[in-house]
């Protein structure tokens, strides 16, 4: 079975899976949507964590500086 295969099944199930109200009340494009983001929330999960570690490990910067540099370079 191909990894497109696999997926099709994965979002059949997934849409099966749906309660009837919800089913009765989403389209396609709906599904589709939910889908996404629950194949996207893993890396969103780990990207905000990424952001809180640099944040507490004292890794960032103002937003105004970043700016402030950005504007002297591009100017």
């Amino acid at each position: 079975m191909t990894a497109i295969e696999r997926e099709l099944e994965d979002f059949q199930r997934f849409v099966l899976n749906q309660s009837q109200t919800e089913a009765d009340e989403l389209m396609l494009e709906d599904y589709i949507c939910l889908w996404r983001a629950r194949q996207e929330r893993p890396e969103t999960i780990t990207a905000i964590q990424e952001g809180l570690d640099d944040l507490n490990a004292g890794r960032v910067r103002p937003a105004e500086d970043v700016l402030s540099e950005l504007r002297q370079r591009l100017a």
